[in-house]
């Protein structure tokens, strides 16, 4: 707690310096602060008024840890000796102390860290990624991924403790990702390893019944192979670098914010598409499947149309155990606001929010589905992903993103990168079939 009280004492020296700073330069010219200084100078004041906020807290505890100590209260309220159980043994109580942070938090705040550590060491104030996760408040948790040990004895008590932290923090991120992406809304994948070829049946042999002498007929399945190459998810945000320098913790929540969103659409557009595999990327699920044709939007044509896209999994021997259906939010709403003549829901299951299912299948929703209504199943496809994420940062390069053009170092902009390896491949050709409703 002492430790905290430190990181709060240095980080209000560093603000009420900046404090400092601004009204210097305006007294220094003879004139009282002009409106841009003013603004920067409230700002530093609310930052100022957090952290005393804050010290005032910590001293309570600390004071109200001391006087249990004085005391010899315990911390559930009970003395030594009436903290004992029944055989006269003293009860120890076990404090444990969990981050307060939003999940995904912690690793965008790492990564703030790492980014402005950077930026003060080319404006000449070289600070380190540790140092400046002190300076901007963030907690011990944050700061032990920053210095997490790689190397270390089994005889440390707290050896690879920090990796442990590292986990928690990636994962959290990870974790919010994929709940965040239709992909990984779906089960029921088959995990293998990068850089691997997989045997795969193409067609099955056929058993006979035959009679007492006869000859046994011969049967001849083919086999095939599936082949996982390693491809690379890259997402890029920009940001300029005066909000990478503030302290509000909404700024972290934009970042983790940011990095999810930009990651998840170009899983799902990509899973979601008809291109063929390259060097760079997986193929789409849609890829070399002909659309089946579609009879309209009403009740009727959609029960017909579902049927047949049913029909195209049963004609190829594929159960309908562990599939899903994607569509749009938009286009499940309209499904479900169909009605019968009697004015009851034609499609059970189909509700405005929630979970849904058609004609007993489970349905997920994303605008990445766009027109298309896709039959998709999970176990006939091959996955092949790690379980992390690398973050890296620049403000030297020239993005073009569509029309906008970004010049970083002339814009005071910084970009943030997060790179995770992930692929798939269909087990067979027949692992989806979709409906289009955009021709």
């Amino acid at each position: 707690m002492n430790k905290y009280l430190k990181q709060l004492l240095d980080a209000l020296h560093a603000k009420n310096l900046e404090l400092q700073g601004h009204m210097t330069k305006s007294l220094d010219g003879g004139s009282t602060p002009d409106e841009e200084t003013e603004g920067k100078i409230q700002a530093v004041e609310k930052e100022i008024e957090a952290i005393e906020k804050n010290i005032e807290r910590v001293k309570k505890q600390i004071a109200a840890a001391k006087h249990a100590e004085e005391t010899g209260i315990e911390p559930n309220g009970e003395n030594e000796e009436g903290a004992k159980d029944q055989d006269g043994k003293k009860n120890k109580s076990v404090i444990t102390i969990e981050s307060n942070l939003p999940k995904g938090v912690g690793f965008a705040q790492y990564a703030r860290a790492k980014l402005c550590a950077q930026l003060d060491a080319k404006e000449g104030r070289y600070t380190s990624p540790l140092e400046k996760a002190k300076q901007l408040g963030f907690n011990e948790e944050v700061q032990d991924l920053i210095t997490k040990a790689t190397l270390g004895t089994t005889t440390d008590g707290g050896f690879a403790a920090s990796l442990v932290t590292e986990n928690r923090l990636v994962g959290e991120f990870v974790e919010m990702l994929r709940a965040a992406t239709v992909f990984d809304q779906l089960s029921g994948f088959r995990a293998v390893p990068f850089n691997s070829k997989i045997p795969s049946q193409l067609t099955g042999g056929q058993a006979q019944w035959v009679g007492e002498g006869a000859k046994k007929p011969l049967t001849n399945p083919t086999y095939g192979e599936v082949e996982i190459k390693e491809h690379k998810l890259a997402a890029i945000t920009v940001y300029t670098q005066e909000l990478m320098r503030r302290s509000d913790p909404a700024v972290d929540i934009l970042v983790r914010d940011d990095l999810i969103e930009a990651s998840k659409t170009l899983i799902d557009s990509t899973f979601l598409d008809g291109v063929a595999q390259s060097a760079i990327r997986p193929a789409g699920v849609l890829n070399a499947v002909v659309a089946v044709a579609n009879t309209g939007v009403t009740a009727a044509a959609y029960e017909a149309d579902l049927l047949k896209l049913i029909e195209s999994f049963v004609t190829a021997n594929l159960s309908l155990d562990g599939s899903y259906l994607i569509m749009s939010e938009t286009r499940a709403a309209q499904i479900s606001l169909l009605r019968d003549a009697l004015g009851n829901t034609y499609f059970n299951g189909m509700s405005l929010r929630g979970a849904r299912t058609l004609m007993g299948i489970p349905v997920i929703t994303s605008q990445t589905a766009g027109d298309k209504i896709i039959l998709i199943k999970t176990s006939e496809i091959l996955l092949a992903q790690d379980g992390g994420v690398d973050v890296s940062y620049s403000d030297q390069a020239t993005l073009v993103d569509g029309g906008t053009t970004h010049h970083l170092w002339q814009e005071n902009k910084f970009a943030v990168r997060v790179e995770k390896f992930i692929t798939w491949a269909k087990r067979r050709p027949i692992a989806a079939a979709f409906l289009n409703y955009g021709v």
